[in-house]
């Protein structure tokens, strides 16, 4: 049954890639039966196949001996998909999910043509892939998104196949310490396995140039039982290969069941014995099989065509007959190599006519387990496994009135460590080694790091885990929400765009889920970022970036929510919302220092809501009739806003105080569904009057957000300030005025455009005073710091 499998799956794989009819070839095949378009990777299906068909046939075996094995399947080729496909069309899941591909030769046909096809399935596993948790497209966090799905998983395993050319990338290369944060306990397992076929898309492989006794030392040092399952060298004739594959398929047998049974003992000692083994060493298989084989029944491609050497060479990666459509020579290849398979001893040839049979033997079918939702295409935990947390409401997190300043990322400690209390084994934070540093120690009231090769944290289930790689991170986080559960990254702004590209496929995957009616939502993918850029001038300006948010202006705008907190009690509302969102990527800004605490719980509720607000309490009568708008979006630049509040009214300016929380706000209506309406945006910022927005990032990232108004930037009636690239080790209030940011620089401003908009009032009329008075305020506090080391009481006391 699984070689039989396999050469089903095999036959399919190539005929997805080929053909656009006759799929079963019920009449002899011609060049109109082939796609004139060949996408797809050839190489790595038939090890995929393989792994595939050996991981059912495990299911099954468990099934039979009482034992209730649930299993997930991730690809790390992910342009293996016409194998994944194959797999999850003969177990049932496509028919499944898809009852337009029913499994009837009338729906192979639909089927086959539909791979890399307009409105079908693309070259490469995607949210569309029943079973799929990973997007198939960048490599390297195949492995990390698996641990990350067993984690609190008790009874789940997941197989993850890592290609040996994604095993070259540097978060596969930190991936590999994955284990070490798994506690047997509480979470299932991962096997890896590591397939070696040789070649990349135009050259050997790392692992392809290594020999067995170098690829055992270096994965034993990762802390590895490893075995191996190897084709051994290229077969000489068809007799040859089919030895040389069922000696294959019953080593992989064998490694699957040894590798099932040393999981099971570590997890027994943790579990039932309670004495769990100091440093478990977690099995994984190194498989090594040919670029391509043998025309046998099984790896299976052409030897050679007229200009390449395909067996064993990288030429077989993607399409091996590119020209198949077109050209004589390689068209009888491909008819050939279809015929190898001998489809016609594994189908019920006279039930393929009436199209509405179900054609496949039997026999090819006996691994697949027979409950539905055990085959890996169709587990609940895939695709339908969302819970909500039980959060507690964030008002009794907020800070008393009578509490003038507070830091934001501790007050936001206090609430997740009671998230934690709640939520012992739904809710994790993966960080950087920064949590400390970034105040949410905090949460250690209630939990512990994890780190089982650590003596101090081994054992417990610590909620916290800190690892100095972002990406892996990264893919423990998405393994983990796209399984159903919940998750916080904390980091330091400057580098968080070290995951940039992750979160960018995260989000594509996520999009096409939404848009796929079989899956359910999931949580948020949830970042807040702290040691922002204008507390960093300590470290200098290697630490002062605020990227992030400009990446995630080019995501799908209904995914995407960016907060700005400007104190204490707005961040713990942000954050519990935040939680308890779905299908969003949420990013919170905050700063770890002690900062003012400008508005109340209750006013920080009704300014979180609406996502701005005017500041009556801040403005000149409470806002009414300014002479301009001050906006500040952030920490920081908020305390300037307002300290510039106060040198403008000194001098008669009326002022009226805005605040931005929700960035999206800003945006064109009907680009978010938080982008204000143009009634309520005039309301606020007016049709004509001047406006000062001092943003916490770069500029243009603001300036992009108002650019479709028709209160277009082209008006010059919008001032927008922020971080310009000028950083350095140096004070903390010198950081906003090397920027221009600064509170002098503001007023400036402010004045300047009072005066452009009408040269006929008082404060034009003293404008060119005003202005340099404030650019001299500037250079008397550059001078104060170049003396002094430090920043002057005027500009560092607090402004309310």
């Amino acid at each position: 049954s699984l070689l039989e499998f396999q050469r089903l799956a095999n036959y399919f794989s190539v005929a997805q890639i080929f053909l656009r009819s006759n799929a079963l070839q019920s009449k002899p095949l011609t060049k109109d039966d082939v796609k004139q378009r060949l996408l797809g990777h050839f190489g790595t299906c038939p090890g995929l196949n393989l792994t595939y068909a050996h991981l059912l046939a495990l299911i099954t075996r468990e099934g039979a001996k009482g034992n209730d094995l649930k299993a997930i399947y991730v690809t790390g080729p992910g342009h293996g998909a016409p194998a994944v496909l194959s797999c999850l069309y003969l177990e049932g899941s496509i028919s499944h999910f898809y009852p337009q591909y029913p499994l009837t030769s009338a729906g192979l046909e639909k089927f086959v043509r539909a791979f890399s096809w307009p409105g079908g399935f693309p070259s490469h596993v995607n949210s569309e892939t029943p079973g799929a948790i990973h997007e198939g497209g960048e490599l390297g966090y195949a492995l990390s998104v698996a641990y990350g799905s067993v984690m609190d998983n008790p009874d789940l395993l997941t197989v993850c196949v890592v290609g040996d050319g994604e095993s070259e990338t540097g978060p596969t290369a930190t991936a590999w310490h994955a284990h070490k944060y798994l506690n047997p306990a509480e979470s299932g397992a991962v096997l890896p396995i590591l397939h070696v076929n040789g070649f990349k898309i135009s050259e050997r492989t790392i692992p392809g140039a290594m020999d067995d006794l170098e690829l055992l030392a270096l994965y034993t040092g990762y802390g590895y039982q490893v075995r191996f399952v190897e084709y051994g060298e290229l077969a000489k004739d068809e007799s040859e290969a089919e030895d040389k594959l069922l000696k294959l398929n019953i080593n992989m047998a064998a490694s699957l069941e040894w590798a099932y049974e040393e999981i099971r003992k570590i997890q027994k000692a943790a579990r039932e014995e309670k004495k769990p083994i100091v440093k478990p060493r977690w099995p994984m298989i190194i498989l090594r099989t040919p670029k391509a084989g043998n025309p046998s029944r099984g790896m299976t491609g052409p030897r050679a065509t007229a200009k390449h050497q395909l067996e064993g060479s990288y030429h077989s990666h993607q399409v091996p007959l590119p020209a198949a459509f077109k050209d004589d020579a390689e068209f009888e290849m491909l008819v050939k190599w279809l015929q190898s398979y001998k489809i016609e001893e594994l189908i019920e040839v006279d039930k393929i006519s009436d199209g509405t049979s179900w054609f496949v033997k039997e026999g090819a079918l006996k691994i697949v387990p027979k409950a539905l939702d055990r085959r890996p295409g169709m587990l609940k935990e895939s695709y339908a496994s969302y819970k909500p947390l039980d959060l507690p409401t964030f008002q009794e997190f907020g800070e008393k009135e009578d509490v003038k300043t507070a830091s934001l990322m501790k007050a936001i400690a206090k609430y997740l460590t009671e998230v934690v209390r709640r939520n012992p084994n739904s809710f994790r934070i993966f960080s950087p080694d920064e949590f400390e540093s970034n105040k949410l120690d905090g949460v250690f009231d209630a939990t512990i790091r994890q780190f089982q090769w650590d003596p101090e944290t081994s054992g417990p289930g610590g909620r916290v885990i800190e690892m100095l790689s972002e990406h892996t991170l990264q893919g423990f986080l998405q393994g983990y929400l796209l399984t159903g559960r919940h998750g916080l990254f904390p980091s330091y702004e400057a580098f968080i765009g070290i995951v940039t590209t992750m979160i960018e496929q995260y989000a594509k995957f996520r999009k096409v889920a939404q848009e796929t009616k079989w899956r359910d939502p999931v949580a948020s993918l949830n970042y807040i970022v702290t040691s922002t850029l204008w507390r960093q001038e300590h470290n200098g300006y290697s630490h002062q970036n605020p990227g992030l948010i400009g990446n995630l202006l080019t995501l799908p705008r209904h995914m995407t929510r960016i907060y700005l907190p400007p104190d204490a009690n707005c961040a713990v509302s942000v954050m519990a919302h935040c939680l308890g969102s779905k299908d969003y990527v949420n990013l919170i800004v905050g700063s770890k220092a002690d900062t003012p605490c400008f508005l109340t719980v209750e006013e920080a509720e009704r300014h979180c809501v609406a996502g701005l607000s005017v500041w009556r309490k801040y403005s000149t009568e409470d806002g009414v009739n300014p002479d301009v708008v001050l906006v500040g979006i952030g920490v920081e630049v908020t305390v300037e806003i307002i300290a510039a509040a106060k040198l403008l009214q000194k001098e008669g300016v009326r002022v009226r105080v805005v605040n931005v929380v929700d960035l999206m706000t800003l945006g064109e209506p009907g680009s978010h569904p938080h982008a204000l309406t143009v009634e309520a945006f005039n309301g606020i910022f007016g049709e004509d009057l001047p406006v000062v927005i001092n943003f916490h990032g770069y500029p243009q990232h603001v300036q992009s957000l108002l650019f479709s108004r028709n209160q277009s930037l082209s008006r010059k009636r919008f001032e927008i300030l922020g971080y310009i690239e000028e950083g350095t080790t140096t004070t903390p209030w010198s950081m906003l005025r090397l920027n221009r940011a600064d509170r002098f620089t503001i007023s400036e401003r402010a004045i300047g455009l009072i005066a452009a908009k009408s040269s006929n009032t008082a404060i034009a009329s003293r404008a060119a005073e005003l202005q340099a008075w404030y650019l001299h305020q500037n250079r008397l506090q550059e001078r104060y710091v170049l003396e002094n080391g430090a920043d002057s009481e005027e500009v560092s006391a607090p402004v309310v």
